[in-house]
C-alpha cells in the first residue's frame, strides 16, 4: 500500500510539474507577441483634471521608459517590465514601473503599475489588437477618501511599432458611473 501511495504521489508531482512547465512555455510564447515593447522609449504625457472636462492642461511630463523581459521561470520570461523616470514642467521627478504578463486565469494580458508619487498600485487588463496595432487597457487605481479611479487607456502604435499615441479617460467614485473624462494624452517614440 505504501508503494502504491508513493507511486501515485510521484506521478501527481511529475504531471503537475510538466503541466506548470507547459503553461509557463505557453505564457512565455504569448508574451513574445509584445516583443516590440522591448527597448527604450521617449515618452511625453499631458495631464488634465478629470473632474473638469474641457479645462486647461495641468502639466506635462517627459522622460524615458525602458522595457525588458523579466521574472523568469525555467529560463523563460514571464513578464515584460517597463521602468522609467519622467519629469514634469513643474520640476517634479517620479519613477514608474509597469509589469505585463499573460494571465492564465483572466485569459488576457495583465499590467501592474507602481508609481513613486502614488501610494496605490494600478491593476489592469490589457487587450492587444494586433490587426489595429492597439492596446486597450482597463484599469483601477485606489485614490484618496476610499474612492476608486476606473480608467481606459488606449495606445495606438504605428505600423512599425516604433511610436504610439495614447489617451487615458477615467471615472472616479464621485462621478456618474458612465461618465469617463479625459485624464491624459501622450506620445511615445522608440529610441533604441
Amino acid at each position: 500500500m505504501t508503494q502504491y501511495l508513493t507511486l501515485i504521489t510521484l506521478f501527481f508531482t511529475l504531471s503537475t510539474s510538466v503541466t506548470f512547465s507547459q503553461n509557463a512555455a505557453e505564457r512565455s510564447t504569448l508574451l513574445k507577441e509584445l516583443d516590440f515593447l522591448i527597448g527604450t522609449w521617449d515618452v511625453t504625457m499631458e495631464w488634465y483634471d478629470t473632474h473638469k472636462p474641457g479645462s486647461e492642461r495641468l502639466f506635462i511630463e517627459t522622460g524615458q521608459q525602458t522595457c525588458a523581459y523579466d521574472f523568469y521561470q525555467d529560463g523563460l520570461p514571464m513578464f515584460i517590465t517597463c521602468r522609467g523616470e519622467v519629469t514634469s514642467d513643474r520640476g517634479r521627478r517620479r519613477t514608474i514601473q509597469e509589469s505585463i504578463r499573460f494571465g492564465k486565469f483572466s485569459g488576457t494580458y495583465e499590467r501592474t503599475g507602481l508609481y513613486s508619487n502614488w501610494p496605490a498600485t494600478g491593476k489592469e487588463l490589457l487587450y492587444f489588437d494586433s490587426d489595429n496595432h492597439k492596446f486597450v487597457i482597463y484599469g483601477e487605481l485606489d485614490v484618496q477618501d476610499n474612492m476608486l479611479e476606473r480608467y481606459e487607456d488606449i495606445y495606438k502604435f504605428d505600423d512599425n511599432y516604433s511610436s504610439f499615441t495614447r489617451k487615458n479617460v477615467a471615472n472616479f467614485s464621485d462621478m456618474p458611473i458612465t461618465q469617463f473624462n479625459l485624464t491624459m494624452i501622450g506620445i511615445g517614440k522608440k529610441v533604441r
